[in-house]
């Protein structure tokens, strides 16, 4: 068994999540108490300055000053988070055996062969003394896969032994929203893609207009009407005629036309267009779901959570209905997947990612 610490900074831009658990690579024993950390305002600020720099650099570059800054800044409040789960729980660097750490997503291009996330790996693991796995997604579509969505073998080992019906399957809403869908226990019949946009646009939208960091618990977008024509004309963009494993990049759908609505409109009709983009990946899944169980900063919010009840099948609960914190599953993923790589054990499959054979992934950065 090993003890793990999973690091997660997604593409909402939110703040970063750390999760302890207990596995072996196959089954998770334990959890441990989890932490969030919300970016400041400067550090949001500084992370779509450098989102911005890697549009306009189109791949990944060592050249970027700015960027280069940001990455050695958000390495370092990696390390602060680190510094509290241990305190949280208790530990000291000596008791933790690998650490998995995302880093921040800048550009996606599977199909170019490469994604970038920012993030020291090295700077990390000398600073804390612990081993550091990340770069997780970059074997992957070296080697034809889409990188994307990496959660699903962690999807898989936790509703095994929880469910009974089957085929169930996960959806995570966060920036960008995702599916798992699991035929049976064994998992071996898994089936995952991004659906579309998460929260990631519905945030972009709230922080235009308020000072708020998100709709917090729905109370913007529940007051508003959804513009039906314009998620009717949204959902035209082919992405969604493609058949999975398929991903995308936070900032792959242009909803400029939503800027006509008032705040509670906009924030309804963003709502719908994610609820219609899951709806349509439902469909894709390979046999009828039984049960959504549903992860990410989207299940806490009330609108989303009836849309996805009103237009999908079958019955749609959090996962913290089968006693998991839904905050933190990506985390606590990527601790799971940096204890798979130190067993050498795939993290990615072809149902999953569309790479040609299971494949391990990530770099191991030593003390």
């Amino acid at each position: 068994m090993k003890l793990a610490i999973g690091l997660m900074s997604g593409t909402s831009l939110d703040g970063i999540d750390a999760a302890l658990i207990t596995s072996d690579g196959d089954t998770v024993q334990r959890f441990g108490q989890a932490f969030h950390m919300d970016y400041s305002t400067d550090m949001r600020s500084r992370l779509k300055q450098a989102l911005s720099e890697a549009r306009k650099e189109k791949r990944p570059t060592d050249k970027n000053a700015l960027i280069n800054e940001t990455e050695q800044i958000q390495t370092d409040l990696h390390y602060v988070v680190v510094c509290e789960l241990l305190e949280l729980n208790g530990l000291k660097t000596d008791d933790i055996d690998v650490i998995g750490f995302h880093g921040q997503t800048l550009l996606h291009g599977p199909d170019e062969g490469w994604t970038w996330q920012i993030g020291l790996g090295e700077r990390l693991a000398k600073r804390l003394n612990i081993t550091v796995v990340n770069d997780l997604r970059g074997n992957d579509v070296k080697n034809g896969g889409q990188g994307a969505p990496m959660v699903p073998v962690y999807h898989q080992s936790i509703l095994k032994g929880q469910i009974s019906e089957y085929p169930a399957a996960l959806i995570n809403i966060g920036g960008v929203a995702n599916i798992t869908w699991v035929g049976s226990e064994e998992g071996g019949d898994m089936v995952a893609f991004d659906t579309g946009p998460g929260n990631a646009l519905l945030d972009d939208w709230v922080r235009e207009h308020t000072d708020l960091p998100y709709d917090i618990d729905g109370m913007i977008s529940i007051k508003g009407k959804v513009n039906d024509d314009m998620v009717s004309g949204w959902m035209e963009n082919d992405y969604f005629d493609i058949s999975p494993p398929k991903s995308l990049d936070r900032d792959d759908f242009e909803v400029s036309e939503v800027s006509a609505l008032s705040l509670e409109d906009g924030a309804a009709t963003l709502c719908a267009f994610t609820a219609a983009t899951i709806k349509a990946g439902a469909a894709k899944c390979p046999a009828e779901v039984k049960n959504w169980y549903v992860c990410g900063g989207g299940a806490h919010n009330p609108v989303i959570m009836k849309m996805l009840k009103d237009v999908l099948d079958g019955d749609v609960a959090p996962i913290n209905a089968l006693g998991f914190d839904g905050d933190y599953i990506e985390a606590e993923a990527f601790a799971y997947m940096a204890v798979r790589k130190l067993y050498d054990l795939p993290i990615t499959f072809p149902g999953t990612t569309g790479i040609s054979e299971p494949s391990t992934g990530g770099v191991i950065n030593l003390p």
